[in-house]
């Protein structure tokens, strides 16, 4: 190993969300860059694969976008895969009771938040009592702007309950919009969180709440088109690369990995969860041990995926949400991967603290058996296969008084920067708050670099 290493501008150290959108904006504006993975493989806790036994295309989870993400929408535009998205019109999302009680929220071609009163006001899922107040809610909402800290102390639970909200309009609109926006039980995970994403995506624009869903495997979507992309234009690349100890260089930085290799870089940015970055500055020089603070206090919540095979059986919905079950979510993917046309369904469970701990076999029982509660006719189908994958530390905890502990993308340390959905980005922990937490840290670094 040369004793002077290659010296880029910035080394981003994290192939996720954050760290390919920063990327991509810090290379377009002529920054030397490289980029460190310790993985075989881009996408973070957002990627694709192919299974096994079938050959399909399986995401690690389900993930929706929002017409809100204007920042991912702006990162996969300049990557030139914005078209692999299909985005709603008009909102419209499924919800079932049980086999005989199906439905649909839909909301009509209207100015924000009219569309929304509208949908809601003809939502046969509800009685009128537990759609009044909602309005007391929303118009909080849509007033926080700027001014919703102070909720951050409340729960999502403790808001829902202040604000006067039945029983029933919890359980089948405010819980599975929570959940899945913030992956966490409701009663710990933060109110603050969960204004903003009801102002942001209902109450904004019409087009903010349509909810968008990649056509292709996630992986197909950002991770492997910015792969090609660095790869076309000579930007360094180190996959199976674990950054293990970083130190002072003179006015830059040299950075070590567990192979052994060795990177000179003038900036780092860090693109990783908390744990990751709190264990690579504790096993650093002196200077670097307590650079983030607090990143104690970040805890995780897992996502559960099954995805089950079933011998000629598509629900009628592209995506339900289930009421009354252990299980949110459905999604059949014939209907989602237009390419491939995949056999498979997949149910998700969000903040599956519960679940996550239990044995796959145990998992794939429980998702037939809810299953077969809302579609009977399962009972009389044979499962051929079934795979299941736990993401136990999907994103970061979006529990109640987090919000100012979440740090800015410049730290105290000229020349190291932070990206990462649990960065001070105003939002949980969702691919928008990733993309725009790189943009944030790539902004920050060009400013840097410019006041020079």
């Amino acid at each position: 190993m040369s004793s002077s290493p290659e010296k880029t501008d910035v080394t981003i150290v994290g192939g996720g969300f954050a760290g390919l959108a920063a990327a991509l904006r810090l290379h377009r504006r002529g920054a030397k860059i490289r980029l460190l993975e310790k993985r075989a493989f881009f996408g973070g806790r957002a990627y694709s694969f192919r299974e096994a036994k079938t050959g399909e295309t399986v995401d690690n989870g389900q993930h929706l976008l929002m017409g809100c993400y204007h920042e991912t929408f702006s990162f996969l535009k300049d990557l030139g895969t914005l078209d692999r998205l299909d985005i709603q019109k008009n909102l419209s999302v499924s919800f079932a009771e049980g086999p005989d009680k199906f439905f649909d929220l839909k909301c009509p071609n209207l100015p924000a938040p009219l569309h929304l009163a509208l949908g809601l006001l003809r939502y046969r899922g509800l009685k009128w009592a537990d759609k009044t107040p909602m309005r007391k809610l929303l118009k909080l909402s849509q007033d926080s702007q700027g001014n919703g800290h102070h909720l951050d102390s409340l729960s999502v639970v403790e808001l829902l309950k202040q604000s006067g909200q039945t029983e029933a309009a919890i359980l089948k609109f405010w819980e599975p919009l929570a959940l899945a926006t913030l992956n966490e039980s409701l009663d710990i995970a933060s109110a603050q969180l969960f204004v903003e994403v009801l102002r942001r995506s209902l109450l904004s624009k019409k087009s903010d709440s349509n909810l968008a869903i990649s056509k292709v495997g996630l992986s197909e979507l950002f991770a492997t088109p910015m792969q090609d992309y660095l790869e076309d234009k000579g930007v360094p690349i180190s996959f199976n690369s674990q950054v293990m100890a970083i130190e002072r260089q003179g006015t830059g930085f040299l950075l070590r990995s567990n192979r052994g290799e060795e990177w000179a870089s003038d900036k780092i940015l860090f693109a990783v969860p908390p744990n990751a970055l709190a264990k690579l500055l504790n096993e650093s020089g002196p200077d670097l041990r307590g650079l983030v603070p607090n990143l104690d206090r970040f805890g995780s919540a897992p996502i559960v995926s099954i995805n089950l095979w079933y011998e000629d059986f598509h629900p009628q919905q592209k995506m339900l949400g289930l009421i009354h079950s252990p299980i949110h979510w459905v999604f059949d993917k014939a209907q989602i991967l237009l390419q491939e046309k995949p056999q498979h369904i997949t149910l998700v469970v969000s903040g599956a603290h519960a679940l996550a701990t239990q044995k796959k076999e145990d998992l794939i029982a429980l998702a037939q058996s809810e299953l077969q509660r809302y579609y009977p006719e399962l009972k009389s189908k044979p499962l051929k296969h079934a795979f299941v994958v736990k993401e136990l530390e999907a994103t970061f905890s979006a529990r109640k008084g987090l919000s100012s502990y979440r740090p800015t993308a410049q730290t105290k340390m000229d020349g190291i920067f932070l990206a990462g959905d649990w960065t001070d980005t105003a939002l949980p922990a969702t691919i928008e708050s990733a993309v725009l937490s790189g943009h944030l840290a790539a902004d920050a670094i060009l400013e840097n670099r410019n006041a020079r």
